[in-house]
């Protein structure tokens, strides 16, 4: 059997119908859930029809849904095609990609969609800009994975900012640090950098104290109020970046204090070294297979859990790496059944 579908190329390139060989989707749902009975039963509708559906779950209650078409002649029986929501045409998915995303999907829940239109919308544009990125490379679901839990840090983080920054009194801040903003130092303005107003937002965070979190390295500059969020917030200076922004991932997921620098009145100059590039993996100190670090100070800083504490049914965490190529460490379990090691299916972000 088989069908038409819209086939997404390469960015800026149009999709285009292509002839779906619905019966290879049989060879997906295997790598994911395996060959049982009970597991065939429960989907054999849906693979007798359109392929299968299933969920991918990101993690902090976001389920992307996804529906598996079959192979086509252009990509071969080794890669299927995948259907997400909202998107104009399916993307390609290799096996072996697919197997290092196993541990991440599920049946598609029964009964009526509880998603709101928030989490529709977040699902579909994580889902445009993985394709963006990784359809080229054919590895949409790594650049998904990765996007969706960014994203997920800075909504977590923006939750944090609006909890607190409502609590503080913006006329009572002391505004007498001058510091540039925004992407091309497009503006200047003032910031609270005393240790009162700075805490507010964690305690350890303080003017020039230069943080690590999972996905980079930035200074604090100071508290200051933003109009996007209606209240006072921390605003920081990426290290390598040409001012100070907002940097709700750093309220939103585990950090640790790694330093200390002077910021400049009116800075950062162009002489500062805030300028120049940091690469955060020189925090890392992989004493196990070459790979992973398994320190108290790194997995405990940046996730919150001790390696061998048990975060998932049957695992136990391995110790944390660095993904040079999407720039963010990663916190590794081991499964105790099979001795696998694999990315953790938990974001372990901050708690509001």
């Amino acid at each position: 059997m088989s069908a038409a579908f819209p086939l997404l190329r390469a960015l800026g390139k149009p999709a285009r119908l292509t002839e779906v060989r619905v019966a290879a989707a049989e060879l997906a749902r295997q790598a994911i859930f395996g060959s049982s009975e009970t597991k065939l039963l429960s989907q054999r509708v849906a693979c007798e029809t359109a392929g299968f559906r299933c969920v991918y779950y990101v993690g902090e209650g976001l389920a992307i849904p996804m529906t598996f078409l079959g192979s086509c002649k252009e990509h071969g029986d080794q890669v299927v095609l995948v259907h997400v929501p909202g998107l104009p045409g399916a993307f390609p998915v290799s096996m072996a990609e697919l197997g290092r995303h196993k541990h991440l999907f599920g049946f598609e829940p029964e009964g009526p969609s509880s998603t709101t239109d928030d989490r529709e919308q977040l699902v579909l544009l994580c889902a445009t800009e993985a394709v963006g990125s990784g359809i080229g490379a054919m590895k949409v679901l790594d650049y998904l994975l990765s996007v969706s839990r960014r994203r997920l840090a800075s909504l977590r983080g923006t939750e944090v900012l609006l909890k607190v920054g409502s609590r503080v009194n913006g006329e009572a801040l002391q505004l007498s640090f001058p510091y540039h903003c925004g992407s091309t130092h497009a503006i200047k303005r003032y910031y609270d950098i005393t240790p009162e107003a700075c805490t507010l937002f964690g305690h350890h965070m303080r003017h020039g104290t230069k943080m690590l979190c999972r996905y980079g390295v930035a200074v604090m500059v100071g508290v200051a109020h933003d109009e996007s969020l209606g209240c006072p917030a921390p605003f920081w200076n990426p290290v390598g970046g040409p001012a100070a922004c907002l940097a709700p991932m750093f309220n939103g997921c585990h950090v640790i204090p790694v330093g200390e620098m002077k910021l400049e009145y009116n800075g950062p100059s162009t002489s500062s070294a805030l300028l120049t590039p940091e690469d955060p993996a020189r925090y890392l100190n992989p004493t196990v297979d070459g790979t992973y670090d398994v320190t108290s100070w790194l997995n405990e800083g940046l996730f919150g859990v001790k390696v061998g504490q048990r975060v998932e049914e049957d695992c136990a965490v391995y110790g944390v790496c660095y993904n040079a190529e999407r720039c963010e460490f990663e916190l590794h379990v081991q499964e105790l059944l099979t001795g696998e090691i694999r990315p953790s299916a938990l974001c372990f972000l901050t708690s509001t």
